[in-house]
């Protein structure tokens, strides 16, 4: 009789370790399911910034122009149709409009750079730009470029009684995102509790 008690609680013992080490299991599946998926839709993410950077180093000069005039339009800058948009001659401005204060009493004009570079982009390009916007007279002044701003560029922006502001290649990225500006925005699925409990 105590030999089979014994064996009973030695198969209970048994039994209650392997359902121990089945919920285990199931939780360490469930926290690599997990982190697996967080791992592959944060490379989901990053993948189509650096896609998109990489198309945009692809394009030709005056293809990127176009794409800036576009995402300065989309961020609210009415567009001259005249200035700015000349290949040749265009009075070292990439871009002209116009924006209004939310108010509506007030219009401004904003100049638009862009450079399709590799490298950073130096302040001395910063100062050649102040200069066309003084020709046409901007307040503002929006730089985008492909790379980068060195830091004598980022100081020089800031300088003076008309600050430009710089977008730089990650810059284009956050804005293209959130203008929707030729992207399709991409619909993925977070896993609901019933796959996550026990039976």
């Amino acid at each position: 009789m105590k030999l089979d008690e014994h064996f009973a609680s030695d198969i209970q013992q048994k039994a209650i370790q392997f359902w121990k080490n089945e919920k285990k299991s199931k939780q360490f599946f469930k926290l690599s399911f997990e982190k697996e998926l967080k791992h592959s839709l944060d490379d989901s993410k990053e993948n189509w910034r650096v896609e998109l950077t990489r198309a945009l180093k692809s394009m030709s000069p005056q293809k990127f122009e176009t794409f800036a005039r576009g995402l300065v339009k989309e961020m609210g800058v009415k567009l001259d149709e005249k200035i700015g948009v000349s290949y040749t001659n265009d009075g070292g401005l990439d871009g002209f409009g116009y924006i209004t204060s939310t108010d509506d009493f007030r219009t401004n004009r904003v100049a638009i750079q862009a450079k399709h570079w590799e490298n950073k982009v130096p302040s001395p390009e910063i100062d050649k730009f102040r200069g066309a916007m003084d020709k046409y007279n901007a307040e503002y002044g929006i730089f985008i470029t492909t790379s980068d701003f060195s830091r004598s560029a980022t100081e020089a922006a800031r300088q003076g009684t008309r600050v430009i502001t710089l977008i730089n290649s990650e810059d284009i990225a956050d804005l293209v995102a959130k203008y929707k500006l030729h992207v399709r925005e991409v619909m993925t699925y977070e896993l609901g509790d019933f796959y996550h409990t026990e039976d």
